[in-house]
């Protein structure tokens, strides 16, 4: 029964007290500590949208991409690729990995597959035995 390591994207969050927001940038699994070994790896190997996002610290809030004014005031710049650099460098990574049985996962795959399908296979009979009555009874 092999077991497979599976790891998420990884979050890089940096928290900005005075403003009372925490900003992060997604990057594919396991690359960011790579970056910070070699920071001229380019940000397109190590993040998965260029983007910004941001949220009120301490809150459930919805995160969105941040704006202009709060990269403004947070890291004096609105140059989206220099406030990637500065999170991917000071940031805390939030990750999560988590293992499967690959021969058990696909086994309950092909079950449910298979259930579906006789599912599908009996509903598709009885509609049809439906309709034989109701088109006989024309005739």
């Amino acid at each position: 029964m092999p077991l497979v390591t599976f790891y998420t994207p990884e979050r890089v969050c940096w928290n900005d007290d005075a403003l009372g927001v925490t900003f992060f940038v997604v990057t594919k699994p396991e690359t960011t500590a790579k970056w910070r070994a070699a920071p001229a790896t380019p940000l397109e190997e190590v993040v998965n949208s260029s983007d910004v996002f941001s949220f009120k610290t301490n809150t459930d809030g919805i995160s969105r991409v941040a704006t202009g004014d709060e990269l403004q005031a947070a890291f004096k710049t609105t140059d989206v690729t220099a406030v990637v650099k500065s999170i991917l460098s000071a940031g805390t990574v939030h990750a999560k990995s988590f293992e499967l049985d690959v021969d058990s996962q696909a086994t309950t795959a092909m079950n449910a597959a298979a259930n579906a399908a006789n599912v599908a296979t009996s509903a598709a009979t009885t509609a049809i035995d439906g309709m034989k009555g109701y088109l006989s009874s024309f005739w």
